[in-house]
């Protein structure tokens, strides 16, 4: 995605080179100040144009950088409730344990046949 819009930008920008280099050659150019000024005035747009599209690409990088902080601290909170969550699981499946071992326990001992002194 951003590699196309990448090349998209490139074109458009070397199109629009092209555009203004065309214009100015059809203009026939008195003297070789203005012809400087006209090169100045030229690059200048040139110019202009990519320090935009690189900010335009930084407020989308920045933006994805919050995203991506975001997405963090969001993953690192369920994570450590779903590790509470297991450890309250563990304890109440010990619990259960326990109290079958010891039903099973007083039934064994109430099954037993008892001894006669």
């Amino acid at each position: 995605m951003s590699i196309n819009r990448s090349a998209d930008t490139v074109a458009a920008i070397e199109i629009d080179m092209r555009d203004l280099l065309r214009a100015k050659r059809s203009r026939p150019s008195d003297a070789s100040n203005e012809a400087g000024n006209d090169y100045s005035s030229l690059v200048s747009q040139i110019s202009g144009r990519s320090v935009h599209d690189i900010d335009h690409l930084i407020e989308g990088l920045q933006g994805v950088r919050e995203k991506l902080n975001n997405d963090g601290d969001r993953l690192h909170r369920e994570i450590v409730q779903h590790a509470a969550f297991s450890q309250s699981i563990i304890q109440l499946t010990e619990i259960v344990s326990d109290g079958v071992a010891s039903v099973n326990r007083a039934a064994a001992a109430a099954s037993a046949p008892k001894e006669v002194a």
